[in-house]
């Protein structure tokens, strides 16, 4: 996920990163990719005992799975879209949050340790991208800490953040993602980009993410923005070279979700994560810190 940072004030941050040694790796460990894993596997179980899910909100499930809509994000495909995305972020020196499904990170490990490796922020996307409402709580943290399990194993480090499927979330959903150390980013209706509809030209979404983008700059801009983006196909990556200098042109920049919060210990294992701060950040930047995010989901979400 890239923020876009109005230019006041911006500090130039760093992402620098102590990884110790990933534990040993197979993808055989892990429940089957993109399915609801079962909360009575051992390690959901030992979980549960570890979590205190007492005094969760009674909030009955959701009657609909937003998986079953017509218009959706295309599912992540078998192959790795991501690469390029990274080579044009690489290209530009942008950083940015990806919000990384579990069951795509076990399929492709070496781009998780690449975003790493090149100062981007990784956050949780749940295992199988299930709508969160219609989870029961065993559920939902089955969904978490299998993918929290999977990052920790590849990568060395714990998300802290995460973006729920389709920003489906309750007072229930929030209640057991604090229980498990998570933060939730969600995004403005005018800021999702809509590069996953299928039934849109690209034309037809660069028009309306420029009009978003005007609006902002038009406005008095106290406050930023967080903005969905995804890279699940070829055509959506495209896209996003369309998109990104969008921003640019109206001298918007861009930062990670940790940057946009001002949270130097981005990761749940704050020992093995900082952010190397080569300006002071001042109150006008604060005051910023949510400017415009984008929301990297493919692949990787």
């Amino acid at each position: 996920m890239v923020r876009f940072l109005t230019p006041f004030s911006l500090a130039v941050v760093l992402l620098t990163l102590a990884i110790g040694a990933a534990a040993a790796f197979s993808i055989n460990d892990y429940p089957k990719p993109k399915k609801l894993v079962s909360i009575y596997h051992p390690r959901v179980q030992q979980w549960l005992k570890e979590i205190d899910l007492t005094g969760a909100p009674d909030i009955a499930l959701g009657p609909v799975d937003p998986t079953n809509c017509t218009i959706r994000p295309t599912p992540a495909p078998e192959e790795n879209t991501t690469e390029p995305l990274l080579d044009f972020l690489k290209a530009h020196n942008l950083k940015a949050t990806f919000f990384v499904m579990g069951s795509n990170a076990i399929q492709f490990p070496e781009v998780l340790r690449r975003e790493v490796a090149e100062g981007h922020h990784l956050a949780s996307h749940t295992w199988s991208h299930h709508a969160l409402t219609t989870l029961t709580n065993e559920e939902i943290v089955a969904e978490m800490k299998w993918t929290e399990q999977a990052i920790y194993d590849i990568t060395g480090i714990r998300p802290k953040y995460m973006r729920a499927p389709y920003g489906d979330i309750d007072a229930r959903v929030r209640f057991v993602l604090r229980k498990l150390g998570l933060i939730p980013v969600g995004w403005e209706d005018d800021f999702d980009t809509k590069d996953w509809n299928n039934q849109m030209s690209d034309a037809e979404v660069v028009t309306t993410f420029t009009g978003a983008l005007d609006k902002y700059v038009a406005g008095n801009k106290t406050r930023g923005f967080y903005c969905l983006e995804h890279d699940m196909t070829d055509v959506v990556v495209n896209r996003a070279y369309k998109l990104v200098p969008l921003g640019w042109e109206r001298n918007i920049q861009y930062a990670t979700v940790a940057q946009c919060q001002n949270d130097s210990h981005p990761y749940q294992d704050t020992a093995m994560m900082s952010l190397s701060q080569g300006v002071a950040l001042t109150s006008t930047w604060l005051a910023l810190a949510a400017a415009a995010v984008v929301t990297f989901a493919a692949v990787l979400m």
